[in-house]
Parts: C-alpha cells; sequence; structure tokens
C-alpha cells in the first residue's frame, strides 16, 4: 500500500490583527475542537473516520496557511470546523479566526485552499 500524504490544514484570518500567542492559541483552539470532534460518532466528517485515524498513526501533520475574511467565510459556509473568538483579549468578541479542515490529502485540499500561502513567523 502506498503512503498517503495526510494533512491538516488551518487557515487564520490574516484580516485580523493578532500577535504571535493570539493566533497560536486560536489555531490550537482549532485543533482540540477538531480532534475532538473527528473521534466523536456524531461528527460531521464521519466518513473521514478511517483518513483521521491513519492521521493520528503517521505523525498528524498539519499545515497552517493565511486566508483573508471572506475565504474563511466561505470554508466555514462548507461546514468546517470554525473558530470564532470570545472578545477577552485582542479582538472584538465573535470574530472568525481559524478555519481547520479535517485531515485529509493534499491533492483533496487543493482546490480549496491551494491558492492560499504559509503563515510564517
Amino acid at each position: 500500500m502506498d503512503k498517503r500524504d495526510l494533512v491538516q490544514y488551518f487557515i487564520v484570518n490574516q484580516d485580523l490583527v493578532m500577535s504571535k500567542g493570539k493566533t497560536a492559541a486560536q489555531v490550537a483552539h482549532a485543533a482540540t475542537l477538531s480532534t475532538i470532534n473527528m473521534m466523536s460518532s456524531q461528527s460531521a466528517f464521519s466518513e473521514r473516520y478511517d483518513d483521521f485515524v491513519e492521521w493520528v498513526q503517521t505523525g498528524m501533520k498539519k499545515i497552517i496557511l493565511k486566508g483573508n475574511q471572506a475565504e474563511l467565510e466561505k470554508l466555514e459556509k462548507r461546514g468546517f470546523f470554525s473558530i470564532r473568538d470570545s472578545g477577552l483579549t485582542e479582538i472584538k468578541s465573535g470574530s472568525l479566526t481559524v478555519i481547520a479542515l479535517p485531515p485529509m490529502e493534499k491533492f483533496e485540499a487543493k482546490e480549496m485552499v491551494g491558492h492560499l500561502t504559509l503563515l510564517k513567523n
């Protein structure tokens, strides 16, 4: 069996001004929420459970990308995991900060996020 390149993508809203720490916390929220959801029998992505298990067993590769508000809203409408801030620190309550896709092969995500660039620094 060929090794599959399973990745979980996180898209960070670059229209918001978030510190590195705030950004890291928001991505951590997305990682936690999406993992708990994928482990649930009630997951909206139950058809991806086998991919999720394989992804966990093969190192849980993650890629963090930059997106704008409109791109995140488009992904949110497709039902992907979304994080909205509680507004206790740096940004307004309800702000859409991160979208997490379920683990999938890179080629599957390409049409959704292939145009986005890596989050650096």
